[in-house]
């Protein structure tokens, strides 16, 4: 039987819930296993959290599944949907389908952004007799919002009507730029806007909030219109016109294009496109009847999501006060309970493996995994099966046709487990289910903090340094980054980022031994803190890979540094009796307002291994 894999971010968000419902449809009308791998995202202020979301990726294998889809445009962590698709690129064979997302590697289930645009600005036109209309635009870089915007344009131009720079604001598709953008529209000093045309329902409510806060009648003085037509929108008052789109349908799709590659067919043969329909209410005076059953539901989600805040304000303390894992697991299925679900599997990585990862720096889930505890509605079972992690569960606990939701357990980037989920009722995981998973990465760490770290004093001094090199190590790393990353949020000063890749370690350890490995190692960390120079922090980060902070905006000044490191290398070879030549390949990278962090990282390890796959060294004794 087929079996599939859903990458997507906040499963239980509108568009994302109804996505996933039409994929579990058709999953559960063939018969076919569905795993969905969810994130969270990088929510909080430190950027390194998303690391440990984004390490989601590397749980499964991908080869074990008969198609892919993504949620790409759902990923709110930088650098995911990337290394995601060079990973699928690379390593699979089976078809994969991207939601909402052009790109030219993969199939595409895709809305249509133009006509539906065209049509409402044109009902504004010709039912309303406007001419003056405005346009609240998404970002510009995303290949949606450029398609909107056109629309928009195009018509305007059709009937002859003007189109001012002041008629078009740039939003972010979400609701907190409507004091902002209302005051682009009227800067002018033109009467108002007779309607006011936006890329999505969010921005749209943004709009309309702002309106009644001016005391701007809707749709009296301005008409508005929104574009998904999410449930806010249809509850508002007074209810927004906006374009429905069946995100349900768009999932169904997305799996019956995979039926027709399986059989040899056309992706999209037979195929109708996915529904979308202009909704015109009382935001532009068409309607104004509100949909009773949003309402209702409305309604329902506020008394539980009332209960999910009572629940949450005593979890964090009940939380705080466990301190062994049979404990953390007791509380935790006391709090989980909010949810109907079916099983709740707790895999943690292997502790012997995660020790050896440890000490070479890396944060990866290990190899093999631990089932630690299996969950129900009324019972916690402790357990202690190991099994390979791309299994996901022990072979005994999968069944054909199964619906697993795996999320994972982490603390910034250390990666401690992910959890697996059996449910009926997905629409819940919005009430307590992140919190929850927060809340138990939370306690896993600070169990684990305790747990190595038996004296304070012995804590700080092990905390920051490498204890092979004596020079900082990853976590000393991130914390210097993260400082200049939130320096560069307030001033715009940039900095750079240089990866340095020791090459040949295990050739030194096969052949001269792992002490002589060790002292390599140290050896090239004596240069990289000698050479870092005063803006600079040096750091071992994995095994045989160092990184360096540098708090500068001359790009002269860290090139210099770099050949500063080769010469000193050239020194140590010329002046050393070893058997062997010391060598690292390096790149670098600016971080700026246009280079995000996580980016800039990635693009530095980038050229560095660029340096290193062009390099033909055999590091042969000398």
């Amino acid at each position: 039987m087929k079996k599939i894999a859903f990458f997507v971010g906040e499963v239980a968000a509108e568009y994302q819930a109804g996505v996933t419902s039409g994929i579990i449809e058709r999953v559960r009308e063939q018969g076919y296993t569905l795993h969905i791998f969810n994130n969270f995202g990088n929510y909080g202020s430190n950027i390194f959290h998303g690391y440990g979301e984004k390490n989601i990726i590397h749980i499964p294998d991908l080869n074990d599944y008969d198609g892919i889809v993504l949620a790409g445009d759902t990923f709110n962590v930088e650098g995911m949907y990337e290394e995601l698709t060079e990973m699928l690129q690379r390593e699979v064979r089976c078809p994969v389908i991207c939601l909402r997302k052009g790109d030219p590697r993969f199939y595409s289930v895709l809305i249509e952004n133009y006509e539906p645009i065209c049509n409402m600005v044109e009902h504004f036109i010709q039912e309303h007799g406007f001419q003056r209309i405005c346009f609240m635009s998404g970002k510009p870089s995303m290949k949606d919002a450029q398609l909107r915007l056109q629309a928009y344009r195009d018509t305007m131009e059709r009937h002859g009507l003007p189109v001012t720079e002041h008629m078009v604001f740039h939003g972010n598709y979400w609701k907190n730029m409507g004091p902002e953008a209302l005051d682009w529209f009227l800067e002018e000093g033109k009467p108002l806007p007779q309607a006011i045309v936006c890329a999505n329902d969010y921005m749209a409510v943004s709009i309309c909030e702002e309106l009644h806060n001016r005391g701007i009648q809707i749709p009296e003085q301005v008409c508005v219109s929104g574009f998904d037509d999410v449930e806010e929108a249809r509850v508002s008052i007074p209810s927004l016109t906006s374009i429905r789109v069946n995100y349900r349908d768009m999932g169904r799709r997305a799996v019956l294009m995979l039926e027709n590659l399986w059989q040899g067919r056309d992706a999209g043969e037979g195929l109708d496109s996915v529904e979308i329909r202009g909704r015109y209410r009382g935001s532009c005076g068409c309607a104004q009847d509100i949909d009773r059953e949003s309402v209702r539901r409305l309604f329902l989600n506020k008394e539980k999501l009332q209960s999910a805040l009572y629940h949450g304000a005593s979890m964090y303390v009940d939380f705080d006060s466990v301190s062994t894992f049979k404990e953390l697991m007791n509380v935790g299925r006391a709090y989980i309970s909010v949810i109907r679900f079916h099983t709740l599997y707790v895999c943690m990585s292997d502790e012997g493996e995660q020790q050896e990862e440890k000490a070479a720096n890396m944060t990866h889930y290990t190899e093999h995994m631990i089932l630690r505890n299996v969950m129900t509605e009324i019972e916690d079972t402790p357990h202690a099966e190991r099994f390979r992690r791309q299994e996901l569960l022990p072979a005994a606990y999968h069944e054909e046709g199964e619906i697993l939701y795996i999320s994972t357990l982490h603390e910034k980037n250390d990666c401690f487990g992910y959890v697996v989920l059996k449910t009926d009722y997905p629409e819940e995981l919005k009430y307590q289910f992140q919190t929850w998973i927060q809340s138990i990465s939370i306690a896993l760490a600070r169990m684990q903090m305790y747990k190595e770290n038996q004296a304070l004093n012995e804590m700080r001094l092990q905390y920051g340094r490498d204890e092979l090199t004596g020079i900082c190590n990853r976590r000393e790393m991130e914390k210097a980054l993260q400082k200049q990353y939130n320096h560069l949020c307030k001033t715009g000063e940039s900095f750079f980022v240089i990866n340095l890749d020791m090459d040949g370690l295990k050739y030194i350890n096969d052949h001269f031994g792992h002490l002589e490995g060790d002292a390599a190692l140290k050896a090239l960390a004596d240069i990289l803190e000698a050479e870092k120079g005063e803006c600079g922090l040096a750091a071992r980060t994995g095994g045989d890979e160092f990184q360096i902070c540098m708090a500068t905006q001359s790009q002269g000044f860290v090139e210099a540094r770099i050949n500063a490191i080769r010469q000193r290398l050239r020194q140590f070879n010329d002046s050393s009796d070893k058997p062997y030549e010391l060598s690292a390949s390096i790149g670098y990278a600016r971080c700026d307002r246009s280079v995000p962090l996580l980016n800039c990282l990635q693009l530095a390890d980038k050229n560095m291994y660029l340096e290193k796959n062009g390099k033909k060294y055999a590091r042969l004794p000398v």
